[in-house]
């Protein structure tokens, strides 16, 4: 339109009106030739900026920098939707000599905005420059290590699967002095497999057997009867996804006991249409404890029982109750978190730590190793500890950042896991009531990431996903006071 418009000005009859169109010709000539010329540069900028962002996937991962700002290396690590919202606010534990409430209020905001950084607005990121004004949060003292030479622990698995859940022992059975029998499938070559238990502190021991499982199971209490020590005190069954948070916590609890008498101790389910199914007992993810004297007791119908029908769980609690007088004790410190899809509920009720938790890499998800990598600043009392902040955001400790669309009473819990088997709300009342309806408004950062700095310090990563608006990404990074 515009050509046609200067064609008619160059045509026109008098000399001024042909000069004014010329004029405007060469003037909308030069326009479009820095126009082309300024498209050319952008155009070679982004493909920089792609062909960057491609290479930085091909090649191996660096370490992270620290930056107020979203980097392409974290855009590509956790491969975040753009736009990418990011905040870092760096965290200082402080040691407190109060009794301090498992979640505690905090007379201090989570976000502290700041203006958008230019070089993240080029990327396409929104950006917020929070790296001054560290946060400062009271953490109890950490217990000392504890010797758990007193306990046995018991596993029926592969070879594959104890290779892979060593790193979740190390956590809770390294350096204790607590022996772990593993009873796996026929193998070969244990080599590298004790080599990595010895680097980690575990004191493991493997036997191999060809048996079923459940029997391979149920086996593990006359293999832990073999090999007690005049100090074996207690014997647990495990599965191996099962986390225990804190060793000195567990030693502490079965200190309660009485170890002298024959004692079946466990978490049952928390849904109550599992437990119609498998009955009372102690279910096996939570742990079983068993005492010296109970141990000793079933190893003489150890064979009689081993022709019991059943789960392996289920063998031990019907051989106890067949060939005993003991009776199984609810521990509610051990959870067997029979919790379908979404646990975070659970997790972000801020109640007392458990002692165990079961399911979290199948169930549900919830990494325990990276969640306990927080352990290293502020100890093992530090995990899951909840703050609320004045903005009304929450932090559960190595799990999330949420910020709730409505109150919820204290100590109430969000019912957010699917049901299963048939379960209805009631179903859990016995074991996690007071329980509410989920919070469909609810804003939640799930932590993806917990690394630990060579100084020591920890940095965890929560990331809210939106693949419609972006994703959102706070960065913790902790130190000890």
């Amino acid at each position: 339109m515009w050509m046609k418009t200067l064609e008619k000005l160059s045509r026109g009859s008098s000399a001024p009106s042909r000069k004014i169109g010329r004029l405007l010709i060469a003037s909308l000539l030069v326009a479009s030739c820095l126009l082309l010329w300024n498209n050319f540069k952008t155009s070679f900028n982004q493909s920089r900026l792609l062909a960057s962002f491609r290479q930085s996937k091909s090649s191996p991962q660096p370490p992270l920098p620290h930056s107020c700002n979203a980097t392409t290396e974290t855009i590509e690590r956790y491969q975040l939707t753009r736009p990418v919202q990011f905040l870092r606010r760096e965290i200082i534990a402080s040691r407190s000599s109060s009794d301090l409430k498992f979640s505690e209020p905090l007379d201090a905001p989570l976000f502290d905005y700041r203006s958008a950084n230019l070089t993240a607005q080029l990327l396409g990121e929104q950006t917020l420059d929070a790296c001054s004004h560290p946060l400062t949060v009271p953490v109890p003292t950490p217990p000392a290590q504890v010797d758990a030479s007193h306990i046995d622990f018991g596993v029926a698995t592969t070879y594959d699967r104890l290779y892979e859940s060593l790193d979740q022992f190390a956590h809770w059975a390294g350096n204790s002095n607590a022996r772990i029998f593993a009873l796996i499938e026929p193998h070969g070559g244990h080599h590298t497999m004790m080599n990595k238990a010895q680097s980690l502190g575990i004191h493991l021991h493997i036997v191999e057997s060809d048996i079923e499982y459940n029997a391979r199971y149920f086996s593990l209490l006359k293999l832990l009867e073999e090999n007690a020590l005049e100090e074996t005190e207690w014997s647990c069954i495990i599965d191996d996804d099962t986390f225990f948070l804190s060793m000195p916590a567990l030693v502490k609890r079965l200190d309660q006991y009485d170890s002298s008498k024959p004692l079946y101790i466990g978490g049952l389910s928390e849904s109550v249409a599992q437990i119609a199914v498998f009955g009372i007992m102690g279910f096996g993810g939570a742990g079983v404890f068993v005492s010296r004297p109970l141990l000793d007791q079933l190893s003489e119908v150890f064979a009689e029982c081993q022709a019991m029908e059943g789960t392996g769980d289920k063998k031990i609690s019907q051989c106890i109750y067949q060939h005993t007088s003991t009776k199984f004790i609810d521990d509610q410190g051990l959870r067997q978190l029979d919790l379908m899809d979404d646990a975070s509920g659970f997790f972000e009720a801020g109640r007392e730590q458990p002692l165990s938790v079961h399911h979290w890499k199948s169930w549900y998800q919830a990494d325990m190793i990276k969640l306990a990598t927080i352990s290293k600043i502020c100890g093992d009392t530090c995990l899951l500890r909840q703050w609320r902040f004045s903005d009304d955001w929450i932090l559960t400790n190595g799990y999330s950042i949420v910020k709730r669309s409505r109150e919820i009473a204290p100590g109430t819990m969000e019912r957010t896991w699917t049901y299963h088997n048939g379960a209805v709300l009631e179903s859990y009342f016995h074991a996690l009531g007071p329980l509410e309806d989920i919070d469909p408004g609810k804003i939640s950062y799930r932590m993806e990431d917990s690394i630990i700095e060579e100084d020591g310090r920890v940095r965890q990563f929560y990331i809210h996903r939106d693949d419609v608006e972006g994703d959102r990404v706070i960065e913790l990074v902790w130190r000890s006071e």
